[in-house]
């Protein structure tokens, strides 16, 4: 780093107008410095060097510099008369692709002055004196210190009888950092006739401390069953250059390159990879990795067929877009066809224009995709005439409130007719402000204020975003005069689209929230009125794609997706849903064979199987969260394993540090939509809720279940003193064949020796364990200050009791005050008694005697 050599001067004894200096090939990307003196005028230097100085004076002096390109090696100085009094100096340097500054004046007897700061390590300065001397007097420079002195050059003659002299010197400082500061007078003692001048500089490593923009849109691009091919978009670096990309598979790095594409052999089938990208620059800065998870499969199932829309429309012009449909590999082109005829090969755009139709005339264009492995989707569809179309859709039909409450408004109509794209939607207003567009025939606003009076209305819009004029109706919520609030409120959402759906009247709703999944909700459609079919309400809520989210007031506090069976009976004029927990979903997803998996840390287990059954509309709704886990966990999976993949998430996750989970809802602020927390909690310190459930309190009542054997799986934990950990486990499979839930606790051991006291003490706890359980469902006397959706299943709650089961302690303490474990929240907003809450815990108290 730093100078890399010093070349012998240019000299000549040969008046000449061009002078040639070879200082020898220097190496690509280093710096080459000359210094040019010259008694005559200088008209032109070769070899496109840049002038970073220059003083005038009898024997002038030129500061240049040029980052070499690996092939030069001479540089042709002309001047303007011929002289022999020229000198050349040259050096090459290192890591020095930042010029930094320089300075130079013509002297008489004061000091030269010059400085530059902000410098980084491993700056080089130089110094160049040029002098005319009236005589022989060969007077030497008085470099400032850390300068090296690089020797003298000169030429003699004689003018007039008298002896004339120039002379010309450079030296070095090669270790500059911070700044570099230059008081000195260099020439000291100067005999009459005495004229110098002179130039520095100084040049250094690019400061780049920057990393380039990270890699973006990884994607894959061609894939096999044991191989994947990946793509990015380009990285950017603002300092010293983009120099390339790092790929790697699981973690390691598995080569560079100077392209945007990297391809993985030698995978399994049907096994996930992890591959990243970053970016590094001339620095060895390195961006931040794009990460895509991939599964190379015997991809035989075609994409989803592409749902064609119209995009623009003109006299003889068609234009329509798609969206990118899902696949279980990669959509990598689109077919495009008029009237059944392919239109040219394949292309990449989700967009196409038709030109020279005939104006007015029916075309039909149809769309298919193709994905890596070459399966092709059946045509996506749409037949439109080729011409101007501005005419709005028909008015909604019939359009009438079909159902009020105390903070909502049931709105519902027939559909509205277009004489050319097609109806696409309505748009629904209160008052003048529009606040949602469905593509449904039903919508409830909800959040209204009980008693008041609303104006509410739809319009009808096509696809080239003509509306129809708006349908307003009158409607008065209903009277409060319970004092309740918040409200509760149902909406429905389209799984894969995150689009709202008809937000439905629902009546008799129930749902519960479990620990480790499962919760469910119920609840009837009401179709007393003609506005409501069986069909209209079916295709609002396709099971496992219509996501129902329940609100109280604003806050999300259940979600998830409708499953079947739907049951219709005609005599109530009812149709009964049943929604799942959006994991409990995940649970009915099969997981293949993927091969041993190496021990990973118990808590990302859950993250890895919902990832590997994700889609990527899965993704948009489910995060995690929560406690992390210790230890590691040795797993192969193999389908036969498990059918459900969260029926053996306890048994993964059993590891110390083990948690239970449950979901949260909660919002999205960031891309502005409702969401779910995969929420972990720690078994072995669960969270305090800081809820008290006393009887007689804040419970309106209680249930008690003695149950045997509520713990059916008991683990012993040791620490050893080198640092390792021993466990043991019991499960009791006749409590669980029976159907008993699968309850654990968690006991840690001191002062044993071996595995098998550990297993001995592990089945006496577990023996202990079997006894007499406790089940207590509370139903609580609901206030304005109980919030349960703040409370975190799997968390800790006091339980006091007080009453003749319980009967007081002789000091007057309640007869039952323990910590319990809250394993369920059941909530039926509109009970016969108003909002009921009910709290399921299990007691987890039993002492190992």
């Amino acid at each position: 780093m730093g100078l890399v050599r010093f070349v012998t001067p240019y000299t000549t004894t040969s008046p000449s107008t061009s002078h040639t200096y070879y200082y020898g090939s220097a190496s690509a990307g280093n710096r080459i410095v000359l210094f040019v003196q010259s008694y005559a005028g200088v008209s032109s230097i070769s070899g496109g060097f840049t002038e970073h100085e220059w003083a005038t004076n009898t024997l002038g002096i030129r500061m240049l510099s040029k980052i070499s390109y690996g092939g030069d090696s001479s540089v042709t100085v002309n001047t303007t008369d011929a002289t022999d009094r020229i000198f050349i100096w040259a050096y090459e340097l290192d890591d020095a692709e930042v010029y930094y500054g320089s300075a130079s004046a013509k002297e008489g007897v004061s000091s030269a002055y010059w400085s530059e700061s902000g410098l980084p390590d491993g700056c080089v300065a130089l110094m160049g004196v040029s002098m005319y001397i009236a005589g022989t007097d060969n007077t030497g420079v008085s470099w400032p210190s850390d300068f090296t002195h690089k020797g003298y050059t000169y030429r003699d003659w004689s003018d007039g009888g008298g002896s004339k002299r120039v002379w010309g010197a450079t030296a070095v400082d090669e270790y500059v950092s911070g700044s570099i500061s230059v008081s000195k007078q260099l020439i000291s003692n100067q005999p009459i006739g005495t004229s110098y001048a002179w130039s520095g500089g100084v040049w250094g490593p690019n400061p780049d401390n920057t990393p380039p923009t990270d890699p973006t849109n990884l994607r894959l691009t061609a894939m096999t069953p044991t191989s994947v091919t990946v793509t990015w978009d380009a990285s950017t670096d603002s300092g010293s250059g983009l120099s390339g990309y790092t790929f790697y598979l699981n973690g390691v790095a598995k080569g560079s390159t100077s392209s945007r594409s990297a391809t993985f052999s030698g995978l399994t089938s049907g096994v996930s990879v992890t591959i990243q990208v970053d970016a590094y620059d001339a620095k060895g800065n390195r961006s931040a990795k794009a990460e895509l998870v991939v599964t190379p499969i015997n991809d035989t199932t075609p994409p989803i067929v592409p749902h064609v829309r119209v995009t623009a429309l003109d006299a003889g012009k068609i234009t329509v877009g798609w969206d990118t449909p899902y696949d279980e590999s990669s959509v990598v082109g689109y077919g495009v066809y008029l009237n059944g005829a392919k239109q040219g090969a394949d292309q990449t755009a989700r967009t196409k224009a038709f030109t020279g139709l005939s104006a007015g005339a029916l075309y039909t264009i149809s769309v298919d995709a193709i994905d890596l492995l070459g399966n092709r989707s059946a045509r996506g569809t749409r037949t439109v005439r080729a011409q101007a179309d501005r005419t709005p859709p028909t008015l909604p039909g019939s359009v009438s409130v079909v159902a009020t409450s105390k903070t909502a408004i049931t709105l519902a109509w027939n559909p509205s007719s277009d004489d050319n794209v097609g109806v696409t939607g309505y748009g629904l207003y209160l008052g003048s402000l529009r606040v949602a567009e469905i593509p449904s025939r039903v919508y409830t606003f909800t959040g209204l204020t009980p008693g008041v009076s609303y104006t509410v209305g739809v319009d009808a819009v096509d696809e080239l975003g003509n509306r129809s004029n708006r349908v307003m109706q009158s409607a008065t919520t209903l009277e409060d005069t319970s004092g309740d609030a918040p409200p509760y409120e149902y909406v429905l959402y389209d799984w894969d689209t995150h689009l709202p759906l008809d937000s439905l009247p629902l009546q008799n709703v129930s749902f519960e929230i479990t620990l480790n999944g499962g919760g469910q909700l119920t609840a009837d459609i009401p179709l007393y009125d003609s506005a409501y079919t069986v069909g209209r309400i079916a295709a609002a809520t396709r099971p496992e794609r219509t996501m129902i989210l329940v609100y109280r007031g604003e806050q999300l506090v259940w979600g998830g997706r409708i499953v079947d069976p739907q049951d219709y009976d005609s005599d109530s004029g009812v149709l009964k849903i049943t929604a799942e927990e959006c994991i409990a979903i995940y649970g009915k997803r099969y997981v293949a064979f993927t091969g041993p998996r190496p021990g990973t840390v118990p808590h990302t287990e859950v993250t890895w199987l919902l990832e590997h059954a994700a889609s990527p509309a899965d993704l948009r709704w489910l995060t995690q969260d929560g406690v992390a886990g210790t230890g590691t966990v040795d797993r192969e999976y193999r389908a036969d394993d498990f059918v459900r993949i969260l029926d053996a998430v306890a048994d993964v996750a059993a590891a110390p540090g083990g948690f239970d989970w449950w979901v949260q809802p909660s919002w999205d602020a960031v891309n502005d939509r409702p969401r779910f927390v995969l929420r972990r909690v720690s078994r072995t310190s669960p969270p305090d809720t800081g809820l008290t459930l006393e009887y007689p309190g804040n419970v309106r009542g209680f249930s008690r279940s003695t149950r045997r054997g509520l713990a059916t799986r008991t683990w012993g934990q040791l620490r050893r003193p080198d640092g390792g950990v021993m466990l043991a486990s019991v499960t009791r499979n006749d409590l669980l064949s029976d159907g008993w839930p699968l309850i654990e606790e968690a006991w840690q051991f001191d002062g044993l020796t071996s595995q098998a006291a550990l297993d001995a003490e592990t089945q006496r706890a577990s023996d202990a364990s079997a006894g007499a359980k406790q089940v207590f469902e509370f139903v609580l006397a609901i206030t304005p200050d109980v919030r349960w959706w703040q409370w975190e299943l799997g968390g800790q709650a006091r339980v006091v009791i007080t009453d003749h089961i319980y009967p007081a302690q002789p000091d007057g303490a309640p007869g039952l005050d323990r910590p319990m474990k809250i394993v369920s929240l059941k909530v039926q907003p509109d009970s016969n008694e108003g909002e009921l809450v009910t709290v399921t815990t299990g007691e987890h108290t039993v002492a190992v005697d």
